[in-house]
């Protein structure tokens, strides 16, 4: 066991160490987006948790659920303007002691107007991100399990052209008696070719996340707490805590923002998830960094909030779930969880 968990430490440092000594590549919502719609409710994808979740599986192969097995999930983020993602999970029969499954996530990044070098219109064009992946994990005793992911994909707009390959990494803890679980993990960890256009070569921007889950043994509810982008740690807009002007006495008004607070919360998400009954599941979700970098003119409305539920509809589980992620309005994520050898004819 003591041999594993030096491999796991040495893998998470070796991507660190890859990622800080190569240039920046270009960050894409195919990365940051919770394709899962429960943990978009629950404020961003979920790294901790008491249960296996093969929708949670797609960011977190600790995830898996050995108790089905061949189950697929289909996700569907409406994200805005025909902006959408797509993402597909398949469980994989285990062998030996790791489990393994393979899927895909496809971002549509809808229809441009197309211009020719006179300014002159000319065929309109799409554009989009895809990526594949295979992810694998290993219990290392009652507690303790170690997860990897390694993606390819690519980037198309027109005349621009990318390609992406990077690995994940994954540890994750669970203890029952006290329903306390832990995450750590280390995602988007990648590289970035240009291929063709503009396209910048450089590593992904990976995020360093820390999560925690905690369940209660008299109550219906659990807490999810999770630490995000720690390879950071100022996240503000340039500027935020800058002092301001007042535009008719030109006195010089000083920032009232409390900065260490603020540098803090923009890494915190936490949410709730309310047992129902044995098929229904309802969350709730906060993400600070959302709620404040959406603010206009101190107006905030419902933002950084987001909330969802889970439900069973003959032999599907089904996920809804909105969440706000610009101003133009709340996004929708749809997701279902069946078995195809269901369909089977006897």
């Amino acid at each position: 066991m003591m041999i594993l968990v030096r491999a796991t430490v040495l893998f998470f440092a070796g991507i660190l160490i890859a990622q800080t000594a190569s240039g920046q590549g270009q960050e894409s919502l195919i990365f940051e987006l919770a394709a899962d719609p429960r943990g978009a409710a629950l404020g961003g994808a979920v790294m901790a948790d008491l249960n296996s979740d093969l929708h949670g599986a797609g960011l977190n192969p600790c995830f898996i659920d050995t108790a089905r097995q061949g189950d697929i999930t289909i996700d569907y983020i409406d994200y805005f303007a025909g902006v959408g993602m797509t993402a597909v999970n398949y469980q994989l029969m285990p062998k030996g002691h790791w489990r393994k499954q393979i899927g895909s996530r496809f971002m549509n990044l809808g229809t441009f107007n197309g211009y020719d070098a006179a300014g002159n219109q000319a065929q309109n064009f799409q554009g989009g991100d895809q990526m594949v992946y295979f992810g694998a994990s290993r219990a290392i005793d009652s507690v303790w399990t170690i997860g990897a992911q390694g993606f390819m994909g690519s980037r198309h707009l027109n005349r621009e052209v990318a390609g992406w390959l990077g690995v994940e990494a994954f540890l994750h803890a669970r203890w029952m008696a006290k329903q306390l679980a832990m995450g750590v993990a280390v995602t988007g960890a990648g590289h970035q070719w240009g291929l063709k256009g503009s396209q910048p070569t450089g590593s992904l921007p990976y995020n360093v996340q820390l999560a925690l889950s905690k369940g209660f043994n008299n109550a219906p509810f659990r807490i999810f707490l999770k630490a995000q982008h720690l390879q950071t740690w100022d996240l503000a807009p340039q500027g935020t805590y800058d002092d301001s002007v007042d535009p008719i006495t030109q006195e010089v008004v000083a920032n009232s923002s409390f900065k260490f607070g603020d540098q803090l919360m923009r890494h915190v998400t936490i949410g709730t998830a309310l047992s129902a009954g044995e098929a229904m599941e309802i969350w709730f979700g906060f993400d600070y960094r959302r709620r404040a970098e959406l603010m206009a003119t101190d107006r905030l409305n419902g933002n950084g909030l987001s909330f969802g539920a889970q439900f069973q509809i003959g032999k599907f589980d089904v996920r809804i779930a909105r969440s706000r992620y610009h101003f133009a309005g709340a996004s929708t994520h749809i997701g279902i969880r069946f078995n195809p050898r269901q369909f089977a004819r006897s």
